[in-house]
């Protein structure tokens, strides 16, 4: 079980779904647009339904955890974004730019905001230890998304920049190496079991799940702190 009994040298944290609100109700709508742009017969949630499939079976590929060495060539994404609308458009026979549908991704993105908890609780956290960001994201739409966060980031690692997706060790390493401190000493704050978690724990951080849809509950799961909002960290660090 992990020991979270001390105040970390530095607190990690994933992007969106963490800090940065990605709401699936956006998303339906982006594609109801190109919907109607296509004059489609198909509507904005079934479109995007179909291209989801294809956006997972990225997500499942990208990192090959039992030999990294077997990792496919790193692709950013909104290359892997492209590619899928070409799938989903040649599957439908619908006439569309798959670049210009990616943009719109990563325009939306780039537009999504913070929970409403993010910039106050970033800066009180600061008062204890340092703070950074670890996210799978393009740097087109990360870093105009965390510009709206109202908290000046000392450290921050692209899945884009790193060449690398977590839950590949190699870019929580790279992080590592930049911030000069041992893996135990840090805390990685994340709302994915597979990126985060296991990503984090298997080079010896301390992981935290972040499950921002369920209200209010903190709890120790398979050995690692469960919690619904920023505030609880906040609370914990009070106490230690």
């Amino acid at each position: 079980m992990n020991n979270y009994s001390e105040i970390p040298k530095i607190i990690l944290f994933d992007c969106f779904e963490t800090l940065i609100n990605n709401e699936t109700e956006k998303w339906i709508l982006v594609f109801e647009r190109m919907a109607k742009d296509g004059k489609w017969n198909i509507t904005g949630k079934k479109l995007w339904e179909i291209w989801k499939v294809e956006e997972n079976k990225f997500r499942e590929t990208r990192t090959n955890l039992s030999n990294i060495n077997k990792n496919p060539p790193f692709i950013t994404y909104k290359e892997a974004w492209e590619n899928c609308f070409d799938i989903v458009f040649e599957k439908l026979n619908f006439k569309y730019s798959s670049e210009k549908a990616a943009e719109k991704c990563v325009k939306l993105m780039g537009n999504n905001v913070p929970y409403r908890d993010t910039s106050e609780i970033l800066k009180e956290l600061s008062k204890y230890t340092e703070i950074g960001i670890i996210s799978n994201a393009d740097n087109a739409f990360l870093n105009p998304a965390i510009n709206q966060i109202d908290f000046d980031f000392k450290y921050l690692l692209s899945s884009e920049s790193a060449k690398s997706y977590k839950p590949d060790p190699t870019i929580f390493n790279q992080m590592l190496s930049t911030i000069g401190f041992k893996s135990k000493d840090c805390w990685y704050v994340g709302d994915k079991e597979y990126d985060d978690v296991i990503g984090s724990s298997n080079i010896g951080m301390k992981p935290i799940l972040i499950t921002r849809k369920v209200y209010n509950e903190k709890y120790i799961n398979n050995g690692y702190l469960v919690v619904s909002n920023l505030t609880q960290i906040l609370e914990l660090f009070k106490k230690l």
